[in-house]
Formats: C-alpha cells, structure tokens, sequence
C-alpha cells in the first residue's frame, strides 16, 4: 500500500507541473475572439504607427533601431495597458525571443494547413490549463504587407547596407524572403479564463 502511495504522489507531483489543452466553453468563444481581436489590433496599430513614424524620421534605419530595441517595450506597454500577456511568433523569426512554444507552434501549423487548402481562418483560440488556471489563447494571423519587404522580402533586393545591419543584429535571421501577402506568423493574447 505504501508503495502504491508513493507511485501515486510521484504522478501527482509530476503532472502538476504540465500544461494540458482543456476544450474552450461554446458561451465564451465570442467573448474570446472580441476580446483578443481588441488587443491584438491595438499592438499591431502601435507597432505600426512606431514604425512609420520612424520611417518618416530617419528611413531604414529607424525602422531597423525601432524593430530591435522598440518593438519588445511597445508589447510590454500594451501588455501593461489591456492586462493580457501577449507575443509575436513564427518559424521564421529574427528575434529568438519570437521562437515559437508547443502551443504556438499548434497554431502556427493550423494556419499553414489552412492556407496549403486555399483558406485563411480569422482566428484560432485554444484553452489551457496551467495547474488549475484556465487560459485562452487568441491567435490573430498576420500578413506580409509591401512595406514589409523593406526589410523582410528578398535579401537580394534589398538595401545592401540595410541587410548587413540586419545580419549583425539578428545572426540568425530567419525572416526573409517573404512575398506581399504570405503568411508571416501571429499575434498571440493570453486572457485568463477569469476575464472572461
């Protein structure tokens, strides 16, 4: 008996510490999607705005310095302000920072399955339950806009100087050659089950 209590208490300490997808409520998929949408567009709006004004000010550049030392504060800051844990994420990521986890990397492959049949899906939301606490998580995918081959696009057509500077602050750049249009990755919003 004493030994089936230990195998037990060994199993229950082990799988406390796992995360594990729980099914999403049908009453609370709305909520989900209205909220994540809101938060999401509301970091994409900033980046953006940051990232053409900088353009405005000091070209490539700028927008480089704003992609490197910028980009981070303004989802801290949006993180600060709508009280959702967010993220960019892809496979093809400049800043390891962006690399994928188990979960995003599930939405990632729901995205490029969709695409491979010629569908774009608005959305993709997954619950998760981290020892008891409940989170959804709101994907939003992002497309690659032609101002985004500035830096993004193919790196033989790009500004000479503008990939060496790229080369030097990200080694082991990934996100490049994209076309307007393609697939770029996500925004990820974490909202607490109790939020909703």
């Amino acid at each position: 008996m004493k030994k089936f209590s230990a195998v037990l208490l060994a199993g229950l300490l082990f799988s406390c510490g796992e995360v594990q997808k729980v099914e999403i409520p049908k009453d609370k998929e709305e909520k989900i999607v209205q909220v994540g949408d809101s938060a999401s567009m509301k970091l994409l709006k900033s980046l953006k705005s940051e990232l053409m004004s900088a353009m405005q000010k000091g070209g490539l550049d700028e927008a480089v310095t704003v992609c490197n030392k910028k980009a981070m504060e303004i989802t801290s800051q949006i993180e600060k302000e709508t009280g959702y844990s967010m993220k960019r994420t892809t496979f093809k990521y400049r800043n390891p920072a962006n690399a994928p986890d188990k979960y995003e990397a599930e939405a990632l492959k729901y995205f490029e399955e969709n695409i491979k049949q010629g569908k774009m899906p608005s959305y993709y939301i997954q619950a998760l339950n981290d020892n008891g606490k409940v989170v959804y998580r709101y994907y939003k995918p992002l497309k690659v806009e032609g101002v985004c081959l500035t830096c993004h696009g193919d790196p033989n057509l790009m500004d000479k100087k503008l990939v060496e500077r790229i080369k030097t602050l990200y080694p082991n750049d990934k996100a490049v050659g994209y076309k307007e249009g393609d697939f770029r990755g996500l925004v990820r919003v974490s909202i607490p089950a109790d939020k909703i």
